[in-house]
């Protein structure tokens, strides 16, 4: 029963940011259960450019670090800022959180 209110509020967040925020945990699921490791993730313009890596480009935005409260915490000030940015259709305040 739980997981029904769970479900509920996460399909009540804008689009974007649940798929953002499914992307993030998903990554970082991986990462944990070590399918992934983070040095396949981080930005590196020579393997970007010269190896043709471009995963590279987006999984860096997507690793915020080991599962944790700091993780949590992170997840949770994301979607905030993204769902209050998309609620107000200001795009560019996503990218200006001061």
């Amino acid at each position: 029963m739980a997981w029904q209110g769970l479900t509920a509020e996460f399909l009540q967040v804008p689009a974007v940011t649940r798929a953002y925020t499914a992307a993030c945990v998903l990554t970082t699921a991986a990462v944990q259960l070590e399918l992934l490791s983070p040095f396949q993730l981080y930005f590196n313009p020579h393997l970007v450019f010269r190896k043709f890596q471009v995963w590279r480009l987006v999984t860096n935005f997507l690793f915020f670090g080991p599962l944790g409260f700091s993780f949590f915490f992170n997840m949770m000030y994301l979607a905030s800022i993204m769902c209050s940015a998309l609620a107000a259709r200001a795009s560019s305040s996503v990218l200006y959180t001061g």
